[in-house]
């Protein structure tokens, strides 16, 4: 049977119309949509060969007033608040970023992309990130309702406010991949990742307000890749890296604002890669995150590499890695340590003593906060013999122990005579152990004071404190706190020479906590504690010690104290003295 020309063309035209119409028709890759006005999400596809898919993305330029806003950054004035990109998942390469593509204009004033790439074989991730809520507030079926900020709870409804949110347009925002090629499961996107990182010697990640570290060592110098990605500005770092030189106490390399590169998306977010080339030794690493803006939460655009937000540690040379050692650190040799005050709350004073029956190096390890340059949260060590301090936390002893700049850090060697000791720790009422009010430190469940030693034979010479004064003692009103009084009888058989150590608050020639001793039978004041038979007893100016002879008749006495309602032992309000022990009065009987 012989068909008609006019059907024959008719059957193949229509049969090259399915054709070409099925080819067009390429799977989904990938896709991203339906994004709420604060979110980061990411899909991924596998691609078999070189091939070129089709990008139909939907995005958002700044608003003018958000462009106006005085508290952006300048660099942030042209930040794209709804961007998507695509990255090769094994070399962690940008291959395409909407916002640097030629865009058309669509409804609501956004911008489409439709277009193609070809990208050769492999793995790829598809980010798209949505911040273009102004503001937010979350309602509560448990009463409160429209908080601003973040109310964290099972139950919970957020409603966002701002430009391409108020008229709808931030429903547009999305992208599809298609083409021949298939969709990446979660896995897959994670194993070509983990190709890139192969042989890296460590990766630190620690999530919101946390730190991680760990210690290597080279047996010989070996150049080291570093690639660290994370959130600084010019005013401060947030969350960022370094590393430590431990034979020497040495930051050998530290992630800086003006060192790094701008790492995608807000200018906030920096990546340095590099390399740096170190000697043999033992070294620790260091990478702090503060409370905000992480792959936990973004609080605006995150960086193009979200996945290595971090710090990765390479040596690439085959041979040097096999002279590298890894391993847990701690700041502190446990072992070796015989006073441990830590984890410090707010509003504590914690204090330990011990003696030492020979000259011997003492390792101090303090962390602590310092604002304006003054120590708030800080440790101190006292003679318990002379009653003064043999070393003070100072700010300009300090350096920056990670997360906050107030998180301040000592870490040396103090070298102690023989004799009895006392260490203290104070701090104020904010920023400590348990309830920081901004980033935490690096090591931040050292928070307070520890002492150790270098070996263990030198620990042999560490033993408890000899506190008090002994036999010597006649009476002793010490450790005295707010409105209080305090009396005490004694008697002496004898005419003697009394030694006095009364410690009390005092200002412009007046006592406000005070000592005095006075004749039982005839209630005459024998001795009183003033302020100009007073000298300063460290800490604030307030604080008055009295440390003197006097002479004292054989008869019957009555010791006492009065304190008012403010800085005393219970409660300072101020700096305390050099030693709180004795904040009080003491009388012992001289030889």
């Amino acid at each position: 049977m012989h068909m008609r020309p006019a059907l024959y063309l008719l059957i193949f035209t229509f049969s090259f119309c399915c054709i070409e119409t099925a080819s067009a028709q390429s799977k989904v890759l990938a896709e991203i949509d339906d994004l709420t006005p604060r979110e980061h999400r990411e899909d991924g596809f596998i691609l078999a060969s070189t091939q070129t898919i089709q990008i139909d993305a939907i995005g958002a330029k700044p608003a003018r007033e958000r462009r106006n806003w005085g508290f952006n950054n300048d660099e942030d004035r042209d930040l794209w608040p709804a961007n998507a990109w695509i990255l090769d998942a094994q070399t962690r390469e940008l291959v395409w970023d909407l916002q640097s593509e030629t865009t058309d204009r669509a409804r609501h004033g956004l911008r489409q992309f439709k277009g193609s790439l070809t990208l050769p074989a492999g793995t790829y991730e598809v980010h798209y990130g949505s911040f273009v809520a102004t503001s937010f507030s979350f309602s509560v079926r448990n009463g409160v309702s429209n908080v601003f900020g973040k109310i964290f709870g099972d139950s919970k409804k957020a409603r966002y406010s701002g430009h391409y949110v108020d008229d709808g347009a931030f429903e547009d925002f999305r992208i599809t991949v298609t083409g021949e090629g298939s969709r990446a499961r979660s896995k897959d996107v994670r194993v070509a990742a983990e190709s890139f990182e192969g042989s890296a010697i460590m990766s630190l990640r620690p999530h919101t307000s946390e730190s991680d570290r760990y210690g290597f060592e080279l047996d010989r110098r070996a150049d080291l890749d570093i690639l660290a990605i994370g959130e600084l500005d010019r005013s401060g770092q947030y969350d960022y890296g370094w590393i430590v030189n431990l034979d020497t106490g040495e930051r050998v390399w530290e992630m800086e604002y003006y060192d790094s590169d701008h790492a995608g998306g807000a200018d906030k977010n920096r990546v340095v890669d590099e390399r740096i080339s170190l000697p043999a030794g033992s070294y620790v690493a260091y990478f702090v995150a503060d409370d905000s803006h992480d792959p936990d939460e973004w609080n605006t655009m995150p960086p193009f590499d979200a996945e290595f937000w971090g710090l990765t540690l390479w040596v690439q040379d085959e041979d040097a890695r096999k002279n590298v050692r890894t391993f847990e650190y701690e700041p502190v040799p446990s072992d070796l340590t015989f006073i441990s005050l830590t984890g410090v709350g707010d509003d504590e004073m914690v204090a330990e003593g011990f003696s030492l029956d020979r000259l011997t190096d003492v390792y101090v390890y303090a962390l602590g906060e310092g604002v304006s340059k003054n120590m708030v949260d800080y440790a101190w060590i006292v003679d318990r013999n002379t009653r003064e301090r043999v070393w003070t936390m100072r700010y300009r002893d300090t350096e920056h122990a990670g997360g906050a700049k107030k998180n301040r850090l000592v870490s040396e060697i103090l070298r102690l005579d023989a004799g009895n000791y006392m260490v203290y720790y104070r701090s104020d009422g904010s920023h400590s152990y348990g309830d920081w009010n901004s980033s935490p430190p690096a090591e931040n469940s050292y928070w307070g004071i520890s002492l150790s030693t270098s070996n263990a034979s030198d620990l042999d010479n560490v033993g408890p404190a000899q506190l008090g004064y002994g036999d010597n003692v006649i009476a002793e009103l010490v450790r005295i706190g707010d409105n209080d009084r305090e009396r005490q009888n004694f008697q002496l058989d004898h005419d003697a020479k009394v030694r006095i150590i009364a410690v009390g608050e005092g200002d412009s020639g007046e006592m406000y906590d005070t000592a005095w001793i006075e004749d039982r039978d005839t209630r005459r004041t024998v001795w009183e504690m003033t302020y100009r038979s007073s000298d300063h007893a460290g800490g604030a100016r307030t604080n008055r010690l009295f440390d003197g002879t006097i002479h004292l008749d054989a008869g019957d006495y009555i010791l006492l104290y009065s304190s008012d309602g403010s800085h005393s032992y219970e409660d300072w309000n101020a700096d305390p003295p050099d030693d709180p022990e004795s904040w009080g009065v003491t009388l012992l009987l001289e030889d």
